[in-house]
């Protein structure tokens, strides 16, 4: 059990894992000062989370009567510590010039090391949108705004996960973030812990700060910490285990943005839809991007969208795509203050809901931030998009609410708002189906209600050579701390591209939506059929996919390893592998069942999906593999059934064969295997086969490997039941 002895936190037999804490703080206009360290006393209990050891440790500027003080109360249980601050400046003054923390770093708690750390992989903000993952073993050079900050040691793995709650958002900092000054004025080591409320004037600030957590399992720490913070925080909702997949995004999808950019018009969107029929496409979902809005100024002008690109309204474009091109759901996009830079002052919307909008201290007209005020706003709007066929929204800008709002409100509340009115009205119109995007700031994933997708990188840049290695890094990584609360969205890729095939075989591992954005003409159908049925359903994967325990905690930009993701389809595991180094250097690398956790401790069946190497992995045995620069591949891992009976492996027409893979019975002394769809399905038996029947037709099975059988039922587009009979 952690305990707390000494301002330090110690794990099993009393091992140091977080060295000496302190308390700096920063006044509104004053600079850091370090608090001395005046008492502690300890209690314990029992509550929600399970049996506890309370320390609550007291710190103060050391006066008879002191102006700033700040507790900070280390509930410890048996694999977890939950950390609450409560800080606050006592002004003998009411009537005069008051003290105040200071919005920005008001509270840093600092920590003067991490023992015995033998891999480190944090993420952090890197930009106002965006996060990316850092690896330097040495936490005083965490990168400041760091969101997740995982650890190993020769014998676990730890987790600090800083908390965006309803007022203040905490983050990691290293070097000189970590924390002022100490008393004889030496720059603090270590790294800190940093609360920020982004409103100024405040005397007091309390609530969750941190949880820390350990244990064998990386993975499993990544959702236990983030639900234990959420159950404290009462958000019960948050965590992706409670949400629901919108139906829409469990489609092929294609999106307005990288084909036209802001250029996008009907005819455009039409021809698409029209290359999507002639191709044999089941793109089911279109999304009409930025460019189509009525604005001025950078500005939202009207709700319908413009004129000169849509002349006979948004209405006449949703109508033609369902009625004429069988597009099942239309989308589109806005920002999360209407457009990018609000709401016009000058037009009929805000004139009319004037009521509804709220004037930032630039004098920007925003959506009120407030739940039910902005929902005025959104209800309007979103209820005017239904009406001409819209089924679900993309909200972009969402990290921007900070910018307009800060200064005027505590970070953490007024994001909640914004998200609230936002998606109480997905909710109403859309059944809540929204993408999320650039909105990867913690006040924004912490505060989302309801909705079960956000973007989870920053964008894919079809004309930049080499950005693939990047943009797989980010959605590799990110995934860890983002996926507990969404399924990611990866983003659209061009199928036709320098890094096309890479880019699909990234989305179908994902786990999330599934979506292109080739502009006219330039569609690989190819390179697009094997991620989806022929009516267009996605074989997504079970999560969110995440780095394999052998590359977690290292750079494969930089390090001579392959980038590998591993996820769940059906029984299999599924293990993709890239080569995102900047060198031309091949990499080495070795896949297995120990890749997947959980998947089986006994033999598996591999199936690649480039070479259509087919193997059985005996228990603990590994599968070895070189990649090229740019190169990937997919690999299968389905436990073999014991009793020597057949084992589908699924689909090899298919990025993730066993997705088709619904049931398996027996009976008569035949196997039978439901599929999803035809295809070229490929089994495994010790015993050679003598029948195959699919739906009724006897097949050939052809042998492509010891105890791997083929048969191709291709031209049967709807469930088909495979009987094999095997010799007695």
């Amino acid at each position: 059990m952690f305990s707390c002895k000494d301002s330090t936190i110690t794990g099993s037999g009393g091992a140091s894992v977080l060295g000496r804490f302190g308390v700096t703080v920063v006044l509104e206009g004053e600079a850091p000062v370090r608090l001395a360290f005046l008492s502690g006393e300890g209690t314990s209990g029992t509550d929600k989370h399970g049996a506890f050891e309370q320390q609550v440790l007291h710190y103060g500027d050391g006066a008879e009567k002191a102006a700033v003080s700040v507790s900070l109360t280390l509930r410890c249980y048996a694999d977890m510590v939950l950390g609450f601050v409560n800080g606050r400046v006592h002004n003998e003054y009411v009537f005069g010039k008051r003290k105040s923390f200071s919005g920005l770093r008001g509270i840093a708690i600092t920590v003067e090391r991490i023992e015995n750390v033998r891999g480190l992989m944090a993420i952090h903000q890197h930009n106002q949108w965006w996060n990316r993952p850092h690896f330097d073993l040495d936490p005083e050079k965490l990168p400041s705004r760091t969101l997740s900050l995982l650890w190993r040691t020769d014998t676990s793995y730890y987790r600090l996960l800083p908390v965006t709650g309803p007022v203040f958002r905490t983050d990691l900092a290293g070097g000189e973030g970590a924390a002022g000054q100490a008393e004889d004025g030496a720059q603090e080591q270590g790294f800190s812990i940093v609360l920020s409320v982004f409103q100024g004037g405040l005397l007091s600030q309390q609530g969750l700060a941190f949880v820390l957590g350990y244990g064998d399992d990386p993975y499993a720490l990544a959702d236990r910490t983030t639900e234990a913070a959420l159950l404290e925080l009462d958000y019960p909702a948050l965590p992706r285990s409670s949400k629901k997949y919108p139906e829409v995004l469990d489609s092929l999808g294609w999106c307005s943005w990288d084909a036209f950019y802001k250029k996008v018009d009907e005819q455009g969107v039409l021809q698409k839809a029209e290359e999507f029929n002639r191709l044999g496409l089941p793109v089911r979902w279109m999304m009409i991007d930025d460019g189509w809005s009525t604005t001025a100024d950078g500005k939202l002008q009207a709700w319908d969208a413009d004129s000169g690109k849509f002349p006979q309204g948004l209405a006449h474009t949703v109508r033609q795509l369902k009625e004429r091109h069988g597009v099942r759901w239309v989308g589109v996009w806005h920002t999360i203050v209407g457009y990018w830079a609000g709401v016009h002052p000058d037009s009929e919307i805000a004139r009319s809901l004037s009521r509804f909008l709220y004037k930032a201290a630039d004098g920007s007209l925003l959506p009120y931030p407030d739940p039910a005020l902005g929902f005025g706003f959104w209800n309007t709007w979103h209820g005017y998009l239904s009406r001409q066929g819209i089924d679900f929204v993309k909200v972009d800008s969402q990290a921007s609410i900070n910018n307009y709002l800060q200064y005027e409100r505590a970070v953490g509340a007024s994001a909640s708002a914004a998200h609230q009115a936002l998606e109480a009205s997905v909710a109403l119109h859309f059944d809540g189906a929204v993408i999320n995007c650039m909105g990867m700031a913690p006040e924004n994933v912490w505060h989302r209600p309801r909705s079960a997708v956000s973007r989870n990188s920053d964008d894919f840049f079809p004309k930049v050579r080499h950005s693939f290695r990047e943009h797989a890094l980010q959605n590799a990584y990110n995934s860890y701390w983002h996926g507990p609360f969404y399924w990611g969205d990866w983003d659209m890729f061009w199928s036709s591209n320098h890094d096309d095939v890479q880019n699909a075989v990234l989305r179908a591992v994902s786990g999330g939506p599934v979506y292109v954005s080739d502009q006219v003409g330039r569609t690989n159908a190819e390179v697009l059929k094997p991620l989806a049925y022929s009516d267009g359903r996605l074989l997504r994967c079970e999560k969110p996919a995440l780095p394999t325990g052998d590359c977690l905690m290292q750079d494969p930009t930089s390090e001579a390893v392959p980038l590998k993701l591993w996820n769940m389809a059906g029984a299999a595991g599924i293990v993709a592998a890239f080569h995102i180094g900047a060198d031309e250097v091949e990499r080495a690398g070795v896949v297995s069942a120990a890749d997947v956790p959980g998947l089986t401790e006994g033999r598996v069946l591999l199936y690649e999906y480039f070479s259509r190497e087919c193997r059985v992995l005996e228990k603990g045995e590994t599968f070895p593999f070189v990649l090229r620069q740019e190169q990937s591949k997919l690999f299968v891992l389905v436990p073999v059934r014991s009793g020597g009976d057949v084992t589908p492996v699924g689909l090899t027409n298919k990025y993730v064969a066993s997705h088709a893979v619904l049931e398996q019975t027996s009976r008569g002394g035949m196997e039978v295997i439901r599929l999803r769809e035809g295809g070229r399905f490929l089994f495994y038996s010790e015993q050679q086969p003598m029948r195959v029947v699919a739906n009724g037709v006897e097949l050939q099975a052809d042998p492509i490997g010891s105890g791997f059988y083929e048969v191709d039922c291709s031209d049967r587009l709807q469930e088909v039941w495979v009987e094999v009979e095997l010799r007695q």
